[in-house]
């Protein structure tokens, strides 16, 4: 192209009214923007915009990020290692040592695709919101990640106690116009405690104590949905969940609309709904959805999965942002995708993901940051 037309082309894009180039952007992919936020001081400011972020969310499709072992991380990964209590940005791997690195799996058109974000060091992940990620690594550090933008933030950690009496929950406050990490977790002595996290104010305070007995288990990852965070709190014959609105930080108990019998039945999120999966027989799972008006909750079924095989071995993983398909998974191998409409199940993916349950989680690749998480409009 000439120096002319280059120049004609700055010319023509720069007078191209806000909102056209809004709305053009916001066909894009998280990772292309990241690119296009560097070409000019106004594209940066839009693209980093709270209204922007927000919008752009909600375009996002829901992906599945996963933790896995791997030998020999690639050079150059993005570490989130800690060395003299500093985060490093690339992490030379060291040879013969095996680290967990962050995977992302996307679903398209009837197909299962993985990606890697070259992110490594990591002990687990906690849980999921917006596109952020609150996890530890390899050295017990707590911290928020966004894996497509590699924006990092060092938290300070909350009571430590053992990894099998806790639970993490991770939500956005409307009313506080901030994120905020909760966690649940069970004493030496037996008794239940919790306390909360403001990453505005980066500080864990006391909230609610949940009434004994009230978790069995930890067994469940926390779910959240508009500004609620939720948890089955057994693992067998469970007839109610447990929520916490992070706005009153108490928690209460609703009654399920089915008793939870097994291990595959789940919590997922869908369009900022709750929605209980469960396991009716051999042959059958049904999904209630939880239905607020101005004054109540009410459970209303919404489907039911009807197969003449045993899918008793199907684990329900997340909703497409259409509502349309549910995800799941067979043991640590292949991934499943039921359309509800068609009423069809397919496999997605298959023989080549091993991955654990508790290290998988729903996510969306977004330009979220506790730094553009403002009111908006």
């Amino acid at each position: 192209m000439s120096c002319l037309s280059e120049k004609r082309c700055r010319i023509e894009v720069s007078v191209l009214p806000y909102d056209l180039i809004f709305k053009i952007l916001l066909l894009l992919p998280a990772k292309d923007l990241i690119k296009l936020s560097v070409v000019c001081k106004t594209w940066h400011r839009l693209i980093n915009s709270p209204n922007f972020v927000e919008a752009h969310m909600t375009r996002c499709e829901t992906v599945l990020t996963f933790l896995k072992h791997v030998a020999e991380p690639r050079p150059n990964a993005f570490s989130i290692d800690t060395k003299d209590t500093q985060f490093t940005l690339f992490d030379q791997p060291s040879p013969g040592k095996r680290k967990l690195q962050i995977y992302l799996m996307e679903f398209k058109d009837g197909n299962g695709k993985i990606s890697d974000p070259n992110i490594c060091g990591f002990g687990e992940i906690l849980a999921t919101c917006d596109g952020l990620v609150l996890a530890r690594n390899k050295t017990g550090n707590l911290l928020i990640l966004n894996p497509t933008t590699r924006k990092l933030l060092p938290l300070k950690s909350g009571t430590i106690a053992p990894q099998r009496e806790e639970s993490y929950g991770f939500v956005f406050s409307d009313h506080a116009h901030g994120y905020k990490a909760v966690h649940v977790f069970r004493d030496e002595s037996g008794h239940t405690d919790s306390e909360i996290l403001s990453l505005t104010t980066m500080s864990w305070k006391g909230c609610s104590v949940p009434a004994f007995g009230l978790f069995r288990d930890f067994n469940h990852k926390a779910v959240a949905a508009s500004g609620v965070l939720y948890w089955l709190p057994g693992t067998h014959n469970v007839n109610y969940l447990v929520s916490m609105d992070v706005l009153d930080e108490k928690f209460v108990t609703k009654a399920l609309p089915v008793n939870s019998s097994g291990m595959n039945d789940r919590l997922v999120e869908n369009g900022g709904m709750l929605n209980f999966v469960a396991q009716m027989t051999v042959y059958r799972i049904q999904l209630w959805t939880l239905k607020r008006n101005d004054c109540d909750e009410n459970w209303v079924k919404r489907y039911t999965i009807n197969m003449d095989y045993d899918i008793t071995g199907l684990v329900p993983v997340f909703m497409t942002k259409n509502g349309r398909c549910l995800i799941l998974r067979l043991s640590k191998q292949a991934i499943y995708e039921y359309d509800m409409e068609e009423e069809e199940m397919g496999l997605l993916l298959d023989g080549n993901v091993n991955f654990s349950y508790k290290m998988a989680f729903p996510h969306v690749n977004t330009l979220a940051s506790w730094a553009n998480s403002g009111p908006l409009w």
